[in-house]
């Protein structure tokens, strides 16, 4: 990634935006290994320590998680939590609404032990538990978007993070030079 000298962001911050844009488009998906500290700032042109503060930005953003020894990933929830998206309708259904509930209190428990957490150890057990405990669920999870499918309620993004389309007047956003280098073009 080249530096632009006339993009006004810090250096840190703009290695955490080409991260976020190669997660919402595909190229890095939940799960999938960041390059250490170290391979980022060479990858970047960018100190190590300006590297290292974009990988604590992206974890501090639930972005991706670390397992002590073995690396930074992306975080399973990533997409879903760059996207934004909200349901427009509640569910009607008090069965699934009940499940629902239960699963997001359960989840909740599992953040709060991971805030709390003292040590790596136990960060990391707790990481571990919210990723069996998202795995477990995935009946719940498709149901609910197969519910909300049914109905018309889509998941929308927050007026906030749309992205104009080519049909809105808006202008087009202003763009940065990007280093094919080491990344998939971009569809």
């Amino acid at each position: 990634m080249a530096h632009d000298p006339d993009d006004k962001r810090a250096l840190f911050q703009q290695v955490v935006d080409d991260i976020l844009d190669q997660i919402r488009d595909g190229r890095l998906n939940p799960n999938d290994p960041l390059p250490s500290a170290r391979k980022m700032a060479d990858l970047y042109g960018v100190a190590s320590m300006t590297a290292q503060r974009a990988l604590r930005e992206l974890q501090h953003r639930r972005i991706t998680y670390s397992v002590a020894g073995k690396g930074t990933f992306v975080h399973p929830d990533a997409f879903d939590l760059l996207r934004g998206g909200v349901l427009r309708e509640p569910i009607d259904d008090p069965n699934l609404r009940h499940r629902v509930a239960a699963y997001l209190a359960d989840q909740q428990a599992i953040t709060i032990r991971y805030h709390h957490a003292r040590t790596a150890d136990d960060k990391n057990a707790a990481l571990h538990d919210l990723l069996r405990h998202a795995d477990t669920n995935n009946d719940l999870i498709d149901e609910v978007i197969k519910y909300q499918a049914d109905r018309g309620n889509f998941a929308q993004q927050p007026e906030h993070l749309r992205r104009p389309s080519n049909d809105d007047q808006a202008p087009p956003p202003a763009k940065r030079p990007r280093s094919n280098r080491n990344h998939a073009p971009k569809q």
